[in-house]
Formats: C-alpha cells, structure tokens, sequence
C-alpha cells in the first residue's frame, strides 16, 4: 500500500517535449501487442503438440497401434523456449520479473526510487550481455541441425537475443513511462495491467 509520502511530483517535462517519449512508449507496446499475441499462439502449438505427443504414445499404443510422433516433442520444445524468452520480454514492461521489492519500498522515496533505477540499469546491462552471448550462439547454430525436424538451430537460438532486446526496450518503456505519468518507479508492478 502506497503512504501519501511516496507519491513523487510529475516531470515538468509534460506536453509537446514528452510526445516523442510517449510515441516511443507507444511504438514499444504497440510491439508488445503483436508479441503476446505470438506468445499465444505458441501456447496454443505447445498444448497441441504435447497433448498430440501423449495422445500417440499412450492412447493409440494401447489400442495396438505403433505410431511414432517424435516431431511434436521437439516442436513443443522449441515453441516454449520461444514463449519464454518473448513473454519476459513483455513481462519486463510491467515490471512481472522476479524481484526483491519489499526491501525498496520499506526505504523512504529519496533512497528506493534511486535504488530501484539502478536494480532497472543493472538488469539491461545483463539482457545485453544475453543479447551479445546469444548473437554467438545463434552464429554456432548455423552448423547445427535439429534431429527431428531438420532445422538448423540458429531459428532456435535467436529466441535468446531477440528476447532480451525485448527486454531492453521494454525497460526504457517502463522508466520513461513511470517517469512521464509522474509514478514511483517501485510500484511499478502494482499499476501493471491485467494480462
């Protein structure tokens, strides 16, 4: 619960100078929209596949009949990894990670909000290093085939990289959103909207 002492000014910076700031909010959720719509298809392929992959081996084998879906393990597979690096990537732009908060709210304004920027910085510092370290896998990936399907596993692996700049983008989204509507950073997660 928020106490009347934690409510921080809004920016001076409203009207004609913040429009290119929330345009860049606005391009940044307009992407999240078309995102938790992929992420959703992708459940959608995962609970077809899986449920295709038990259906086979278990039901169709006991009524006597040997039929083999190997495909549909590794398409469930791959379609998570993919849900999960693209749901964080939303997931960040409301502040649903993981985090400590309540030692950050328990300080008072002049501490916590500093303190909560900083957690936000070091995080993008690492989603960057995700980036970079994923960029060298999918290059590693080129050579490399799935067993089943065929696919090289770069299609795989840029689910790592392309998730954390969508983590990158979505926290400068969240700080300059925050920050133009005048909101204490560390309630972020409180003013999310209903996924």
């Amino acid at each position: 619960m928020r106490r009347k002492s934690d409510q921080i000014p809004g920016p001076s910076g409203h009207g004609t100078r913040s429009a290119p700031l929330r345009s860049i909010v606005s391009a940044i959720d307009t992407v999240n929209a078309v995102v938790t719509v992929v992420v959703g298809l992708l459940l959608m392929v995962v609970t077809v596949a899986v449920f295709g992959q038990v259906t086979v081996r278990f039901l169709l084998t006991a009524l006597g009949l040997n039929i083999s879906a190997p495909w549909t393990e590794e398409l469930a597979r791959y379609a998570l990894i993919w849900m999960v690096f693209l749901g964080a990537g939303v997931g960040v732009r409301h502040a649903q990670m993981i985090a400590l908060e309540f030692g950050v709210r328990k300080l008072p304004p002049r501490l916590g909000i500093p303190l909560r920027y900083l957690s936000i910085l070091l995080c993008m510092g690492f989603f960057a290093l995700m980036v970079w370290v994923g960029l060298s896998f999918v290059d590693l990936g080129r050579t490399e085939t799935s067993p089943v399907l065929g696919l090289t596993k770069n299609y795989v692996y840029w689910a790592m990289p392309f998730g954390a700049a969508l983590m990158i983008l979505n926290s400068v989204a969240l700080i300059i959103d925050t920050h133009l509507n005048g909101r204490d950073i560390r309630y972020a997660a409180d003013d999310a909207p209903e996924i």
